[in-house]
């Protein structure tokens, strides 16, 4: 078990087990290469109540992590110390081994059976927090399993844009949308002009969502949450709060605050096609397992993918000026419509595709159409998923 802190100056006490996962989380925001000391610093603090709560943050984004143990000895303002050293010197210890942080005036000795290093500290009084927007109203809140959450994100944080000068691409949309009669749902969109994807979590029962403006989590904090969601496990509660300016997500010993982009995010409605009229239906394995061998071929200059779809089959061919062609057939269902030729980006294709793990619709205009793929829910699942992919010429 965790000591508690000596009375002589402040001395933390833990087996590098309970150390490591915060001390870690707190360090994902850290930037690697920082032109203001402190930012690559990791506060070490007591919380609110009186447990160690560890924090790291580029200004954009913050991580605090709990450890269980006391620390009601450190400066009320805390304390910090190199955040990538730290992690490097406690990650290489035995494993199950006490590690001990203990100040000795701006300095604090990290020992661990015969190892002892001396650690250069910035006061906590400097900590930069982040703050909220002067006209942000208190934040809406709500909370739902992690796996949930996590789904969506996995199932839209591929479309997120990485071209900075479409900045309001640059994350996820996030929103309450009123489905009329089928109800509130929470929806998470992603796209970057070439692929769009919408998740909706439909709201059932007695539960209800607050209303609040839909905003747009960056796509370094959409990594980071993933990575917080998959600690926290799948039955775990995270609570959801939403400002004009922030969100925060928080499970049991963690907490991520971050800022929104400051951007409007497009009409995505007019992107998803509604009137495609030829309809075929196929298990994700078949097709993805074929645009897999077919692409083997591809290059950079021969990236595109061309499917011609007939009643009861798909046919793709790749063609790589440099190397050859490939060709395969696989079966799909046909259910109306005519045979639709269609060329895609390979690497696109197959990103979808590698997502979904079940029966799904594919409506498709002409050949110059967007595609629109309806995955059915997965197993026990309430999440609705559309994917719309722009095509190719090839």
């Amino acid at each position: 078990m965790p000591k508690a802190p000596s009375k002589d100056g402040f001395a933390l006490t833990a087996p590098r087990e309970a150390w490591l996962p915060a001390i870690r989380a707190a360090n994902d925001p850290v930037e690697r290469r920082n032109t203001i000391p402190i930012l690559a610093n990791l506060l070490l603090k007591a919380s609110d109540n009186g447990k160690l709560a560890v924090s790291g943050t580029d200004l954009d984004v913050a991580i605090t992590s709990q450890v269980d143990m006391a620390a009601d000895t450190l400066p009320a303002e805390g304390i910090t110390l190199p955040g990538a050293l730290l992690v490097d010197i406690i990650d290489k210890q035995a494993p199950k081994s006490e590690v001990t942080l203990k100040q000795t005036g701006s300095q604090v000795i990290v020992s661990s059976g015969r190892s002892r290093f001396t650690v250069h500290t910035l006061p906590g009084s400097d900590w930069p927090a982040m703050r909220a927007r002067e006209d942000d109203a208190g934040p809406a809140t709500f909370t739902l399993p992690a796996g949930r959450l996590a789904a969506m994100l996995a199932l839209t944080s591929f479309a997120v844009s990485t071209e900075e000068t479409r900045y309001y691409l640059n994350g996820i949309y996030v929103h309450v949308h009123d489905g009329g009669l089928d109800g509130e749902r929470l929806r998470l969109v992603a796209t970057d002009g070439h692929r769009l994807s919408l998740a909706d979590l439909p709201i059932t029962g007695e539960a209800t969502l607050p209303h609040f403006e839909g905003v747009i989590i960056p796509r370094k904090t959409v990594a980071l949450l993933q990575k917080m969601l998959k600690a926290a496990g799948d039955e775990a509660e995270v609570t959801v709060g939403v400002t004009q300016s922030a969100v925060h997500f928080e499970t049991g010993s963690e907490k991520l605050i971050s800022k929104v982009i400051d951007g409007t995010f497009p009409d995505y409605m007019r992107v998803i096609p509604t009137g495609n009229e030829n309809v075929w239906t196929f298990g994700s394995p078949v097709l993805a397992e074929a645009v897999g061998r077919v692409t083997t071929i591809s290059t950079e200059r021969g990236r595109a993918v061309r499917l011609e779809f007939g009643r009861d089959t798909v046919r793709l061919s790749v063609i790589n000026p440099d190397a050859g062609d490939a060709s395969e057939e696989a079966t799909v269902g046909g259910i109306e419509g005519d045979d639709v030729e269609i060329g895609f980006n390979g690497k696109y294709l197959a990103e979808i595709l590698s997502l979904i793990d079940g029966p799904t619709r594919l409506e498709l205009g002409d050949g110059g159409a967007p595609a629109l793929f309806l995955p059915a829910p997965r197993e026990g699942e309430v999440i609705e998923n559309r994917i719309v992919l722009m095509p190719m010429r090839v």
